[in-house]
């Protein structure tokens, strides 16, 4: 066997590489594909399915049957439900239809078929808003796609009717949910006032033929135990770095009680991206906040700590509190609601990389 060096040049590196080196006839391609993705959401490999609501004949199951024709829907095909939560615009009562995989998967893609027939096309009576969630072990996040046109939204304005969603970076889960939000025949028609909120009559069905869940099965042995300590109720934070993670959280409390851009800004990695914001997007929206109110207090409670043991990472979970006073009117406001970022230690220490 001869040696040879090769010179690469970098950006201002010199890169210095010894190869051994053979002269052979090549069998196979030096590089292998990738193993083909397998759909774990159907009945056939133990997944099973369940649902908020369904319509008459039109049940959970039907979306992992491994059916996506359109053509049925009348005889019972697809899953159905109603989208009674835009009468209040009730959030809470967002219809759902929820996979629960026999156990976790490393999932890459997630295709959802909406309706789309010549009797029922897409375009007018498919899914047009909805999300994809995954069960994050303390609560239900957005999956991390890179296409989402509104950052609260897998989808938004959809007129097709299959739509490929790409997960970007890793996803880990056993629990993948769709949330329908509204629909291309979805129609409100004011009816009253109730407790200083409009009710509408809401007309328009969610229809969904499958959701299928490509990916690839975890290692068996002590990987595949890992993977499920990762989503047990009693994976514990290390009290040390509980420490330090509730020490950030409050970092971050100081920071807007004080309109401290920096001191907000030092809890987020530099490599934060959730659901297509940044880090930048994150200084800019915060220093937009800052300029056009004062009198702030933000308060973090009921936190929880979950350990995910796959990547080292830890969800915190709560409630947040907000109180402000735009700057233009000098009335005081308050908003609240569900807090959920994921954390990593980092070459920085503990940091925010992420938001559910």
């Amino acid at each position: 066997m001869s040696s040879k060096t090769c010179f690469c040049l970098g950006v201002g590196i010199l890169f210095i590489i010894t190869i051994g080196c053979q002269t052979q006839t090549l069998q196979s391609p030096i590089f292998e594909p990738p193993p083909e993705l397998i759909n774990f959401a159907l009945l056939n490999k133990g997944a099973a399915a369940e649902a908020s609501q369904y319509l008459p004949n039109h049940l959970p199951e039907e979306v992992i049957d491994g059916d996506i024709s359109s053509e049925t829907w009348d005889e019972g095909s697809g899953w159905g439900c109603t989208l009674e939560h835009l009468r209040t615009s009730d959030l809470n009562r967002r219809p759902y239809v929820r996979i629960n995989l026999p156990e976790p998967v490393d999932i890459r893609q997630i295709v959802m078929y909406t309706i789309d027939s010549e009797q029922y096309p897409a375009a007018k009576y498919g899914l047009k808003d909805y999300r994809i969630e995954y069960w994050h072990g303390t609560g239900w996040g957005l999956i991390p796609t890179g296409d989402t046109k509104d950052r609260q939204y897998t989808a938004r304005d959809n007129t097709k009717g299959k739509r490929v969603h790409d997960i970007r970076g890793k996803l880990f889960a056993q629990h993948i949910r769709l949330v329908p939000v509204s629909t291309n025949d979805t129609e409100r028609v004011y009816q009253y006032m109730s407790r200083e909120k409009p009710v509408y009559e809401v007309k328009g069905l969610g229809r969904v033929m499958e959701l299928e869940v490509w990916g690839y099965p975890i290692a068996t042995g002590q990987a595949a135990q890992k993977f499920a300590q990762a989503f047990a109720p009693q994976a514990e934070v290390p009290s040390s770095d509980e420490k330090l993670i509730k020490m950030v959280l409050t970092q971050y409390e100081e920071g807007y009680d004080n309109a401290n851009l920096k001191k907000v800004m030092s809890c987020f990695s530099t490599n934060y991206n959730s659901n297509g914001r940044t880090y930048n997007d994150i200084q800019t929206r915060a220093a937009d906040f800052f300029q056009k109110h004062h009198q702030i207090n933000m308060t973090l409670t009921e936190i929880n700590l979950h350990r995910n043991l796959i990547d080292e990472t830890v969800v915190v979970s709560g409630i947040y509190v907000l109180q402000y006073t735009p700057r233009d009117n000098g009335k005081a406001e308050r908003t609240f609601g569900e807090l959920s970022l994921v954390l990593a230690d980092t070459e920085e220490g503990w940091k925010i990389i992420r938001a559910n």
